[in-house]
């Protein structure tokens, strides 16, 4: 055996380099799970229930998120006190001004000598009212200073409705070996997912579909999607919105290598309270 092939024989036990494949997740080897956004197409049933999910998965990096659970409520007697009814009047009244006005001496040299001529004694008692100095009136208002109508009963909230459960997630791509695939490719499917599958280019007279159904709807609404985040799966959900940089580093192709992106998620119906039992595993 020649020297030169002694220098240049390779160790049976030597690890063997493997080179990247084309599907080779780099980020995917030292980056938990639960740090990815991973999207795939929902399929539902004729009773509105999850019958599959389509075989493209779109896995992203999340970058920030949160999720929004709103309900509105309503005071029904709020705009029915006197308050909003006669803002100014009350006011006078509550702080003290209206009966300070009414017992000035202009207030009662027009009331006494003017209105009570007038009325005269045609009704007993309106004489005494009108006399501001110890009439009802004045005993009332003074009793309606710093007071208020409104009450626990006439400020009870009542339910309206539940919004859909919305969900704002920051996500990012990176290019590690091929940006069309990496990056490109998933932009790209995230935003046909948002939109329609198709719409129509004829009207409903021009139309030549031969199912009328077809005829009188000829476009298809955008499909539904599953989220799962950290473990928890949302489906199923509409995309919102996808807001995405056009301008972001490139290579030589013009194909984006690193972006941060934001979308928006919307249940398709408002959740109660087992849809969120049943989005952390509680059962019952």
């Amino acid at each position: 055996m020649s020297k030169k092939i002694l220098e240049t024989a390779q160790p049976a036990n030597k690890q063997k380099n493997k080179l990247p494949s084309n599907d080779f997740d780099l980020l995917g080897e030292v980056i938990s799970p639960h740090k990815y956004a991973m999207f795939r197409e929902v399929y539902l049933d004729d009773q509105n229930q999850i019958s599959g999910y389509g075989d493209t998965l779109i896995k992203v990096l999340l970058v920030d998120g949160d999720k929004s659970i709103e309900s509105q409520w309503q005071t029904p007697f709020e705009n029915s006190n006197p308050e909003h009814k006669l803002p100014t009047l009350m006011a006078a009244i509550q702080s003290g001004q209206l009966l300070q006005a009414m017992t000035s001496d202009v207030a009662k040299n027009f009331v006494s000598e003017g209105m009570a001529k007038q009325v005269g004694e045609a009704v007993t008692g309106i004489s005494d009212m009108l006399d501001l100095d110890t009439g009802a009136m004045k005993r009332n208002l003074e009793g309606l200073k710093g007071r208020t109508n409104l009450t626990k009963v006439n400020t009870q909230q009542v339910f309206l409705s539940t919004s859909s459960v919305r969900l704002n997630l920051t996500l990012n791509v990176i290019a590690v070996m091929d940006a069309v695939k990496e990056v490109e490719r998933k932009i790209m499917q995230l935003e046909a997912w948002a939109l329609p599958r198709k719409l129509s280019t004829e009207g409903i007279l021009t139309n030549k579909a031969d199912n009328l159904a077809e005829k009188l709807f000829p476009s298809e609404i955008p499909p539904f999607i599953g989220v799962t985040l950290q473990g928890k799966t949302y489906s199923p959900f509409i995309i919102e919105t996808v807001s995405s940089p056009i301008v972001a580093p490139i290579d030589s192709d013009g194909n984006r290598l690193n972006i941060t992106f934001s979308i928006t998620l919307l249940s398709r119906t408002a959740w109660d309270a087992n849809d969120v039992k049943t989005l952390y595993g509680v059962q019952g």
